[in-house]
């Protein structure tokens, strides 16, 4: 395992629904983003799924000033989590949030008493994106899947971390690999557990199947690449297991 890492884990999460679809990530400020993970009841799975979709269309009558995205795990573990999330907006619009919210009390009243009854618990998330390091343009798309790589770090090794994040994103923009092809999204936690995650966009299954640069943290923490640029390639895997990953003994 990494020297710097608790845990790496990843999901493969999929596009379920949407309120409604304006806007999507772009290189500027704001950089914040908001989710919200639930596991409906065993035995109401159904009518958590009802009470969503109308709840959505609550929150568009009352003009809620966020995009609101759900997703569901398509692989690994925790298959019957929600993700709702919302992006990307400033701190100083997280008050205005609340101001709306508060002028408008038939929205939670609704979640309340059509949706709440369904879940049997939940999880609330702030995330600040790095869109220095990210390569993602609003009018890429549309994707219906998310690969999403964490990184669950040793408390104080986020620093290290960043560093080695910003210079192997910076080597692949400026080698050509950062283009619509290959789009990437990186994030940190607020609060909690320092973590550190990428995410990867898809069209569809076939998107999967990428060509050109591939570049990949194996379980083990191993960087794997394939691209035409040896030397960037070399540099890439120099910067990742030098700085970030503690070589075994006898490697």
């Amino acid at each position: 395992m990494p020297k710097h890492l608790i845990r790496l884990n990843r999901t493969l999460l999929a596009l379920l629904l949407m309120l409604p679809l304006t806007a999507l990530a772009q290189h500027s400020q704001p950089y914040l983003s908001e989710s919200w993970s639930m596991v409906p009841k065993a035995d109401r799975t159904e009518a958590f799924w009802e009470g969503l979709k109308e709840h959505m269309a609550v929150r568009e009558k009352h003009e809620d000033p966020r995009d609101w995205y759900v997703y569901t795990p398509m692989q690994g573990e925790e298959l019957d989590t929600v993700a709702v999330r919302a992006c990307c907006f400033s701190w100083a619009d997280m008050d205005s949030y609340r101001e709306w919210a508060a002028a408008n009390p038939d929205v939670q009243k609704h979640w309340q008493e059509e949706v709440h009854p369904h879940v049997a618990h939940y999880g609330h998330f702030i995330s600040q994106i790095s869109w220095a390091n990210s390569n993602w343009e609003k009018d890429w798309g549309p994707f219906k899947f998310f690969g999403v790589t964490r990184f669950e770090l040793e408390p104080g090794e986020a620093a290290d971390f960043d560093a080695v994040r910003d210079e192997l994103s910076q080597i692949a923009i400026n080698n050509g690999w950062g283009g619509e092809d290959h789009p990437w999204m990186w994030a940190k936690s607020v609060g909690g557990t320092p973590t550190e995650m990428v995410i990867v966009p898809f069209r569809n299954f076939a998107d999967m199947e990428q060509t050109g640069v591939v570049i990949n943290i194996n379980d083990d923490g191993r960087l794997t690449m394939a691209s035409p640029n040896v030397e960037a390639i070399e540099k890439a895997r120099a910067i990742v297991e030098g700085l970030v990953f503690e070589a075994e003994a006898g490697q």
